[in-house]
């Protein structure tokens, strides 16, 4: 892991989303958990040796940042709806995707089960460990249980996915609106350093670059409505996104079931249709 601050180191070169551990006075904080097993077995070897893990916070409900709460027997802490989607995750199909990952990860998800959020928050909730403070902050956009998480004495904050630095977008359920008023929100921030959900730390300077991506997707997928295309013919044809950035580690070969799923919903996006029929 990366010494990013006197208290806080940082892992961005596993498969998975970026995680966070921060050591306080009265224990350790890990923000977030490895997608594989493995890494979670070994990460919880590096945590003993820093002291007592306290807290997980769990930053969205994606499964690359959950999967490895199963392997520390400790309280999870994220928004409510992060919970919900935990528990209301099909298990079996969960498992045997996680399994696929490498010939070291069955034996250890034997009797998997998920260590799901027992403390929750709507809007804004902040947790006291020691001598620091964490802020978690609802910012909807990637999904729509998505938090921020501030680290106050440190300066830093943990973004989640709502920041994709360097590496390809996943916007197979983001709502673009949300999106950039989170980014909004983001910059507003007095924090500098940014930990985002995939790809290298990076700072606010990278709010912009993030921001005008995800317009981008917006309009390229808009023209294909324009032009009278089905949702159907926009999977099939509209491929210019894929290549503009990498994927992130481990998800090599990826990138046109990518670009399909987010065509896909943000054709749903313009057109009002499926999860943002209500909007």
């Amino acid at each position: 892991m990366k010494q990013l601050t006197a208290n806080v180191l940082v892992e961005t070169r596993l498969k998975g989303a970026n995680h966070g551990v921060v050591t306080t006075s009265d224990g350790v904080v890990l923000i977030d958990t490895p997608h594989k097993p493995s890494d979670a077995i070994r990460l919880k070897a590096e945590i003993e040796r820093l002291g007592r893990l306290r807290y997980i916070i769990n930053t969205e409900p994606h499964g690359d940042h959950w999967t490895g709460n199963a392997f520390f027997d400790i309280p999870v802490v994220a928004h409510e709806g992060v919970r919900s989607r935990i528990l209301g995750t099909d298990m079996v199909a969960h498992v045997a995707r996680v399994a696929s990952f490498g010939p070291d990860e069955p034996k250890f998800l034997e009797n998997y089960k998920p260590n799901a959020p027992v403390i929750t928050f709507q809007s804004e909730m902040t947790l006291y460990v020691g001598n620091h403070t964490f802020r978690m902050i609802h910012m909807p956009g990637h999904t729509p249980y998505q938090a921020a998480v501030i680290v106050e004495e440190e300066g830093v904050v943990f973004t989640s996915d709502n920041i994709f630095c360097e590496v390809q977008t996943w916007i197979q359920e983001g709502n673009p609106e949300q999106w950039l008023k989170a980014l909004d929100s983001l910059r507003a921030l007095r924090e500098e350093t940014f930990v985002p959900g995939h790809g290298p730390v990076c700072d606010k300077s990278y709010l912009d670059e993030q921001g005008s991506f995800i317009q981008e997707w917006v309009e390229y997928v808009r023209g294909g409505i324009a032009r009278g295309m089905s949702k159907d013919a926009c999977i099939a044809n509209l491929t210019a996104m894929t290549g503009r950035y990498p994927m992130d580690v481990g998800q090599d070969g990826m990138a046109p079931r990518v670009m399909q799923m987010n065509i896909a919903n943000l054709y749903d996006y313009l057109t009002s249709a499926g999860i943002h029929a209500h909007r």
